[in-house]
């Protein structure tokens, strides 16, 4: 009896298309699974039905975007380590950066399918804030929420990743609290590493545990195994501008940036002193409520989850 793999996809995900969709539940057939093909109905569907799913699948595979994926790591986050099915990712959506992090193709979901089902299977860190899941990074600050605001422009599924540069330079010099209000008057913070404390300002934060973020390279040499995350603080200006470029150029990505900006560790609390951000904080692409009547952020790992990447060796 073949074991059976579970595809649940988003149908309103920028890169879907019926005709790659049944040659994805073929490529499943091919790899020697029954495909069950089931279409989430609303953001939070894995979420409410992870534990019947987990039951009756060897497989958990989802196909969308990056908000996707996120769902998918707070919906195993919820099995408390009784994780059964394996999952993976079939990338879907606008940008794809879970793609590169699992080692498969952005936008050819059909090899991605292949290479997932053949592949390797990674003991993944959970990354949590605030006891919410994320899947690799988590923005706020300049412009953090972009990618999710931009759904309200109406052109996302149209003109692709374009459409984040296009919305994003609009909303930078037109919406006050994506720019102008944050510039001038910074977020004040205390920085708990754990072994180290600090006070001081910031005009965005990235919490962050992956190769890319927006096509940008944020750490290449990420592990996403090893019980570490990575946090960017981006002081003023002047330390945006000088980022970009960075993350774009430089062989380590943000990595490179400097001691002042970029810190590994294993658990980080950040408490704003002054105010907390205008919009909420941009986990994996989406909004996600996360400060509650609280003022602070506390990040740690929180679990594994059995993923499946392309084999590596």
């Amino acid at each position: 009896m073949k074991p059976v793999c579970a595809l649940i996809y988003n149908e309103n995900s920028s890169g879907f298309n019926k005709k790659t969709f049944l040659n994805i539940i073929k490529a499943i057939y091919n790899s020697g699974y029954t495909p069950v093909p089931i279409e989430s109905e609303y953001p939070e569907f894995i979420v409410d039905n992870i534990e019947e799913f987990n039951d009756e699948y060897n497989v958990i595979l989802t196909m969308g975007g990056d908000g996707t994926v996120s769902n998918a790591y707070e919906a195993f986050h919820k099995l408390n380590g009784n994780q059964k099915a394996l999952y993976g990712h079939v990338p879907s959506g606008t940008t794809n950066d879970m793609g590169p992090n699992t080692y498969v193709p952005r936008y050819n979901p059909v090899k991605a399918t292949k290479a997932l089902l053949k592949g390797d299977v990674e003991n993944r860190d959970i990354i949590a804030i605030n006891n919410k899941a994320i899947a690799y990074v988590a923005t706020g600050g300049v412009l953090g929420p972009c990618t999710y605001l931009i759904d309200k422009s109406g052109d996302k599924k149209d003109a692709g990743t374009f459409s984040y540069i296009k919305y994003g330079a609009k909303k930078f010099f037109t919406d006050p609290e994506l720019y102008k209000n944050i510039v001038k008057n910074p977020y004040k913070i205390t920085v708990d590493l754990g072994n180290e404390k600090f006070d001081t300002e910031t005009i965005f934060l990235a919490i962050f545990n992956a190769k890319t973020f927006s096509h940008l390279r944020i750490n290449p040499t990420a592990n996403m195994c090893d019980g570490k995350f990575n946090l960017a603080i981006l002081h003023n200006e002047s330390d945006l501008f000088k980022i970009l470029p960075t993350t774009l150029l430089a062989k380590n990505g943000a990595m490179n940036y400097g001691k002042d900006n970029i810190f590994t560790t294993d658990y980080l609390k950040i408490t704003f002193n002054d105010r907390i951000p205008y919009y909420p904080i941009n986990c994996d692409g989406d909004a996600k409520e996360l400060f509650g009547n609280s003022n602070t952020l506390e990040v740690k790992p929180q679990g594994k989850i059995k993923q499946l990447v392309r084999k590596t060796r």
